[in-house]
């Protein structure tokens, strides 16, 4: 049982399914009370049964129904989840997957058949790199939206330069943070770094998700060009495909700032 956990996040751990120490870190899987089984990557949730859906359509969904026609995607780290909800979208023609961390296969395909069948897909393509290794390597403008599920503090302000560059005219750029509400003094340098690399504007997405701490995540996306700030809101009602979270309502409600939030751009401005 891992004490850290239940500290962390208040899960009650009924028992270890499974552990792994490779060189991306400690692997393991647990079965919990309320969220189902979970997998992490020390000690941090990757994956959770119950309430991953949250996350997974809400990094997903807003930029590609923001881009007026997503076709190709790129998604950096740990990619079950998010593709199984990009892969809805019938104008996505390919999906380039990023990441380190092929020993997770192993897990997914396990514990998380269903996550795991979107790998046979024929829209996918992997690539078992760094995110700077792939950066220094794709083209420029090759891609309509690129799906950042790796945490931002390990990303300098080149990156970000590299990443505008990858993007198309239209591109989009959707960056995972630590919350909000308990870490504010952290998206600041993000904020910078996306305007220094010249993205036209950036907006946060702020939603609930039980299993994470304090409940509440933020997401960053990046517009490239203004214009593409437009939400395709006939697309999202005319939608072939179910969500279990997102809707246009949650899409918007996403959007508005927080009072708490409000006030600390005007601290820090």
């Amino acid at each position: 049982m891992s004490e850290l956990l239940q500290k962390k996040y208040s899960i009650d751990i009924c028992q270890k399914l499974y552990e792994k120490n490779t060189l991306d870190g400690a692997l393991a899987v647990y079965q919990t009370t309320r969220f189902g089984t979970i997998f992490t990557i020390n000690e941090e949730i990757v994956i959770s049964e119950h309430d991953g859906f949250f996350y997974h359509e809400m990094i997903s969904h807003p930029a590609l129904f923001t881009h007026p026609s997503p076709k190709k995607i790129a998604v950096i780290g740990h990619c079950y989840g998010i593709l199984q909800e990009v892969l809805k979208h019938t104008t996505v023609s390919e999906v380039w997957c990023i990441t380190e961390n092929d020993a997770a296969d192993e897990i997914i395909s396990q514990y998380f058949s269903d996550l795991y069948a979107t790998r046979n897909d024929h829209r996918v393509k992997y690539h078992f790199l760094s995110p700077a290794q792939w950066l220094d390597e794709c083209g420029q403008a090759s891609f309509d939206i690129i799906i950042q599920g790796l945490p931002a503090h390990g990303f300098l302000q080149e990156h970000y330069h590299k990443y505008f560059h990858a993007l198309g005219e239209k591109g989009i750029l959707v960056q995972s943070c630590q919350t909000a509400l308990l870490h504010m003094d952290t998206l600041k340098p993000v904020f910078h770094n996306i305007q220094q690399a010249g993205f036209d504007d950036w907006q946060t997405l702020n939603f609930p998700q039980p299993s994470y701490p304090a409940g509440w995540r933020t997401v960053i996306m990046a517009i490239k060009h203004m214009p593409e700030r437009r939400i395709r809101e006939k697309d999202i009602y005319n939608r072939t495909f179910k969500t279990r979270y997102y809707n246009y309502d949650t899409h918007k409600a996403a959007l508005a700032l927080p009072e708490f939030m409000r006030e600390a751009w005007l601290i820090n401005e």
